[in-house]
């Protein structure tokens, strides 16, 4: 099934530079002051069309400026005079759009910030959207104009006069490839960010009672810390009345080195506990086969580095050989007395000393079962 992508075409802000294209283009086959009211005409056409389609409004900052600043070209052609020299329309159009696009990346967070103060007044939740859209646009273009007068200076400064070859092409071509290969790497961008996305793992976020509210990027569960309440799967393992235990990743966001149960993990957004708890286990052990982990006991985790409601899970097994795995860092079989006597020592990861007594008494229990 094809996935359709977090970001449509309608984020390439850079399409508001297409009234500008076109009267670019337009100047070399007919008077540059019918160019620009053509171009004009254009802008003011798709400004008006964007507003009168249906849904949400996203709105096109870029078209906008693009719209603006040839409206004032038009009205400036109305003067009598040369008011832009013959064949100059290109670079003065190129100048002319670049000036405002500088100003509106200089002043980024300002723009950003005032939309985002809007979204609850005006109930058009994409204004703030919009207004990152055309600052990455405005970045774009402006990596493509700094390119373009930097090409001109060196061919100024290495050929003296210029060629006709290198007027047309630094006056004539340049201007409008400048805004065209704006277009075509915003697209570039916004194809990759869904191809990111559509890779990109999540986890559900719940509230303490593991209904589902939403979901999260994995790596924001890591980098958020304790914002959201994450699902994490948990997974002891018990074998002839004894714990397995084994060292954390160093990697790990909480209580890393310290000795822990084996298994680890977030839930994955859509999965099951029980999927989870057999994804855990298959990638943990994978030699091992019929596994099945039972639930044991949920609840909330709380501290300053994360914040969990964690499905605790055990499983028993007769052969622990399968446990030899270099996966497991400085692991051992830990019997009661052992654990005990260095409980509340910080030896112990803080969530295996909330759950010890618990997973002592299923222990406890389980071994007794056998015995009778």
């Amino acid at each position: 099934m094809e996935h359709k992508g977090i970001l449509s075409s309608a984020f390439n802000m850079s399409l508001g530079f297409v009234p500008v294209i076109i009267s670019i283009l337009l100047c070399e086959l007919i008077t540059q002051d019918t160019a620009i009211y053509i171009g004009t005409g254009i802008g003011i056409v798709g400004i008006y069309l964007s507003h009168r389609q249906k849904g949400v409004l996203l709105p096109n900052f870029i078209l906008y400026i693009a719209t603006g600043v040839l409206s004032l070209l038009s009205l400036a052609a109305l003067i009598p005079g040369d008011y832009v020299p013959p064949g100059a329309l290109p670079l003065t159009l190129e100048v002319g759009i670049l000036i405002p696009m500088l100003s509106l990346y200089m002043h980024k967070r300002r723009f950003i910030n005032y939309f985002l103060r809007q979204i609850g007044a005006c109930k058009k939740r994409l204004y703030a959207q919009g207004a990152e859209a055309a600052v990455v646009s405005a970045r774009i273009v402006l990596i493509f104009g700094i390119l373009h007068f930097i090409i001109i200076s060196i061919t100024v400064i290495l050929q003296s006069p210029l060629s006709k070859t290198s007027l047309f092409v630094l006056y004539k071509i340049l201007p409008p490839t400048v805004f065209i290969m704006s277009i075509l790497f915003n697209q570039i961008a916004i194809r990759f960010f869904n191809h990111l996305i559509a890779h990109t793992e999540y986890v559900p976020i719940v509230n303490t009672k593991g209904d589902v509210i939403g979901k999260t990027p994995a790596i924001e569960a890591i980098n958020y810390k304790n914002t959201y309440i994450n699902p994490v799967i948990r997974i002891a393992v018990s074998t002839h009345g004894m714990l397995f235990l084994c060292d954390r990743p160093s990697t790990a966001i909480l209580d890393k080195n310290k000795v822990d149960v084996p298994m680890e993990c977030y839930l994955r957004y859509g999965e099951s506990l029980a999927e989870g708890a057999n994804r855990l286990i298959s990638n943990a052990i994978p030699q091992a086969k019929d596994i099945k982990p039972e639930f044991n006991i949920v609840y909330h985790f709380e501290n300053e580095v994360t914040n969990r409601l964690i499905y605790l899970f055990i499983i028993d097994l007769e052969d622990d050989s399968v446990l030899c795995t270099p996966r497991f860092k400085n692991s051992k079989l830990w019997n009661f007395k052992q654990i005990e006597e260095n409980l509340g020592k910080g030896f112990f990861s803080c969530c295996f000393e909330d759950e010890y007594e618990h997973l002592k008494n299923v222990i406890y229990i389980r071994e007794k079962y056998k015995e009778s």
